[in-house]
């Protein structure tokens, strides 16, 4: 494998081709180092000497000279896959005075769907300097995608050679994020954050990205947004001082790409900017094996119901958490009022003496080897208009695992009047189902 740099011998060049060699020399690869001649540029004297010269500047140990014609970011990546190379790093001013719909650059044209990671190079101090033992800090844009997860790989591929600080954010809209936790109830305002919900949102994040191989320290940050995510993602990597901004790039469309955060972050950010595909490593090998320390399951306190405690009873890691849940449908006026307006919010029962009596009830199914495992149990009663949204939301409130639920199997016609919660839950839910037939 290798390290590709291209160069157009510019001074923003110059701090690709040393942020190359660092990274060339840390991670012991070869360097190739391109020059692609476009129509009516350079002479082929002039370019070959001028290489020459660049590569001279560089320590490393294996360096090749390239020089190919065509255009620029079409010649890149053919180089790239023919050389092997695990890393296309490349010069950029950036383009923040420039809208986004003007993706004219090489960089902009890299960016919109690399098939290799990708560095853009803002300026060409920090890489070198922490290769020779200065800090480096880093934003992590983290969502629930694949190129996420290739894009965790890389970054722990990169605090294997040296330590490497991260702020892992997620940008998030505060009407989906509220509907998302079952607290759509609450006031909120689309310019100001919410405690709750960025708290719920750390909680995720500190879960989905618990440890990073390597050396270095993580920060957890949750950030409002209005508009494009890729400017916020870009605020909390001002706000934290950050050398570079690492995220996924899932393909897009031409016109998704005007609000994808990878070309946001190509496009305006300060700071360096990584680009790691899905395709880039073998994401399966970095996912660790499911862990479920916290189920919830759910029941109506039919037999079929309660079976399903059983499954979750077996489903749960010793030392873990196990919530016994039970969601009473609100019929009546009352009950199609909150359909219409929040059917994912818990409703008050009529008196605590039935939530108590339903409570005790759920306790009472709890089997007694749970205790001998470490498990500790808890008990949810709610009242909703719908069922199935509030135990979404409830999933979301308490980080669960899994959700384990039984389904009666109803076809035809009751199937039509009643509705099938478990498809429902099947639909809306971020995370594993269990369904118990």
């Amino acid at each position: 494998m290798t390290i590709l740099c291209a160069t157009d011998f510019s001074e923003q060049a110059r701090a690709a081709e040393q942020t190359a060699a660092a990274l060339a020399s840390k991670w012991k690869l070869p360097l190739v180092l391109l020059h692609v001649d476009e129509p009516a540029a350079t002479d082929a004297a002039r370019a070959q000497a001028l290489l020459s010269e660049r590569a001279a500047a560089l320590t490393v140990p294996s360096i090749e000279k390239v020089i190919e014609k065509g255009p620029a970011h079409e010649v890149i990546q053919r180089v790239a896959l023919a050389r092997k190379a695990r890393l296309i790093v490349v010069g950029s001013h950036g383009h923040r005075l420039e809208p986004l719909f003007r993706l004219g650059g090489t960089s902009d044209r890299l960016s919109q769907s690399p098939t290799i990671p990708t560095l853009i190079v803002r300026e060409g101090e920090s890489v070198p300097l922490w290769a020779q033992g200065a800090p480096l800090r880093v934003t992590l844009g983290v969502d629930d995608g694949a190129a996420c997860a290739a894009a965790v790989r890389w970054l722990s591929a990169l605090r294997e050679l040296a330590p490497v600080d991260v702020v892992v954010a997620r940008v998030y809209y505060a009407d989906e994020a509220h509907h998302l936790y079952g607290v759509a109830g609450r006031r909120f305002s689309y310019t100001d954050p919410d405690p709750i919900v960025e708290r719920f949102i750390e909680r995720d994040l500190k879960r989905l990205v618990p440890s990073l191989p390597g050396k270095g320290e993580l920060f957890f940050r949750a950030k409002l947004g209005l508009g494009r995510m890729g400017d916020h993602l870009l605020e909390v990597a001002e706000a934290e001082r950050c050398q570079m901004v690492v995220v996924g790039t899932p393909a897009h469309g031409r016109l998704s790409r005007l609000w994808s955060v990878s070309a946001v972050a190509a496009h305006f950010a300060r700071m360096s900017v990584a680009l790691i595909p899905p395709e880039a490593t073998d994401t399966a090998a970095f996912r660790p094996a499911p862990r479920f320390k916290r189920v919830l399951v759910t029941t109506d306190f039919s037999p079929l119901g309660n079976a399903a405690i059983a499954w979750a009873g077996r489903l749960i890691e010793p030392g873990g958490e196990l919530t016994l849940a039970h969601v009473t449908p609100v019929e009546g006026i009352a009950g199609q009022l909150a359909d219409l307006y929040a059917p994912e919010l818990p409703i008050p029962h009529a008196s605590p003496r039935v939530t108590a009596e339903l409570a005790a009830r759920l306790q009472a199914l709890v089997p007694p080897a749970l205790s001998e495992r470490g498990v500790t149990t808890r008990t949810e009663v709610l009242r909703a208009a719908d069922v199935a949204p509030a135990l979404v939301a409830l999933s979301e409130q308490l980080g669960s695992d899994a959700i384990v639920m039984s389904s009666h199997g109803r076809s035809g016609l009751s199937r039509a009047i009643r509705g099938s919660t478990a498809e429902a839950v099947l639909r809306a839910a971020h995370r594993p189902v269990l369904v118990v037939r």
